[in-house]
């Protein structure tokens, strides 16, 4: 995967253990990290750009629409009418993450990634933190009224 990652030019993300042992964070740490930038541009390359064939592309988009653990974190932000596309993630340390694809009524697709954590190895995942770092984000980019 990391191999994957860095024939797109991907030099941050650090793709080192599997589930469950990725979830568990050590603060400082660089295991299995990555930043938002990072991501949204390797989802933009894999989802909309040519990384993937066309085939690849309706498959990944087909399963990022499908996904149903992201309801009330990005795609709980987009006006009705638009399709969200996400991929969620939580871990330890309240880290609560979403990346997704856009596609609105009108203009371009727009790739959004959030990632939020806490100091506490025990603290909750807050996904209204998560849904309201989209919603800004999405005002800033002129997104939303």
């Amino acid at each position: 995967f990391q191999a994957a990652l860095r024939e797109l030019g991907d030099t941050v993300t650090r793709a080192e253990r599997v589930e469950p042992a990725l979830n568990q964070l050590t603060p400082g740490g660089t295991a299995d990290t990555s930043s938002p930038r990072a991501l949204a541009t390797d989802l933009r390359a894999y989802a909309l750009g040519s990384a993937l064939p066309a085939a690849g592309r309706a498959q990944l988009k087909t399963w990022l629409v499908g996904n149903t653990t992201g309801d009330a974190l990005i795609r709980s932000v987009a006006p009705t009418g638009w399709t969200v596309g996400d991929k969620t993630g939580s871990a330890d340390h309240g880290t609560r993450n979403d990346i997704a694809v856009i596609w609105r009524d009108t203009g371009k697709p727009i790739v959004l990634a959030v990632l939020t954590d806490h100091g506490a190895a025990d603290a909750d995942p807050d996904d209204g933190l998560v849904a309201a770092a989209a919603r800004a984000a999405l005002r800033g980019l002129g997104a939303l009224g």
